[in-house]
């Protein structure tokens, strides 16, 4: 009974610190986080941090990306371990570690399509430099950034298996993207390219 009334407690706070979301939009989130929470537990996983509610804690984190979707951008990260503290820790490092990869991936594509449009030649070595360069600097400027929101977990083959749920603010990170872009760009021979840089990466990094 007393874990019920916190649980409508919590909701009732989530909602109230959100109030932009119409009758019809807080039934069905509602729903769906019942269902996801329904289904995680049935998978075995259980919150970190135990102050608060799934339902609570999913709700608050899915409002808040959905308040603001274009700047809120989602990231999740995944590990295996044994000790909680450093497994969260490690998921946190791997949400942040595919983000930037995936800024990377973006940039490196943009780069090559417009060298291929322009037929400037076979630069690759040169945007592979950069792009090495610009993955490492981009990926120490955000860790500070991220919004860590919370964690679940669960036991799985002896060790216990990790997911951290958090979000950065795209127009912190696009800053990011454009100091490491000027950072890496003194450690290749990008000739014209450089040229479309601030074009670049002012295009937000891909959601997962």
């Amino acid at each position: 009974m007393k874990h019920l009334l916190l649980n409508i407690l919590l909701t009732l706070t989530a909602f109230a610190c959100f109030p932009t979301l119409n009758m019809a939009q807080s039934k069905a989130l509602e729903k769906e986080v019942k269902k996801t929470c329904k289904e995680w537990r049935k998978e075995g996983w259980t919150m970190i941090d135990m102050r608060s509610t799934m339902e609570y804690a999913l709700m608050k984190y899915r409002m808040y990306v959905d308040e603001d979707e274009d700047n809120r951008i989602a990231i999740t990260g995944i590990a295996i371990g044994r000790n909680t503290k450093i497994g969260r820790d490690h998921a946190i490092l791997n949400g942040l570690s595919n983000y930037a990869t995936r800024a990377k991936a973006q940039i490196v594509g943009n780069m090559k399509s417009i060298m291929a449009t322009d037929g400037a030649g076979d630069g690759s070595e040169e945007i592979d430099k950069f792009a090495a360069a610009y993955e490492s600097s981009f990926n120490a400027r955000i860790a500070s950034l991220v919004k860590e929101h919370f964690a679940l977990t669960r036991d799985k083959d002896g060790k216990k298996e990790f997911i951290v749920y958090m979000t950065i603010d795209e127009a912190a990170a696009n800053k990011a993207r454009h100091a490491a872009a000027e950072e890496a760009k003194n450690k290749a021979n990008l000739g014209n390219l450089a040229e479309h840089l601030d074009e670049i990466t002012n295009k937000p990094v891909e959601a997962e």
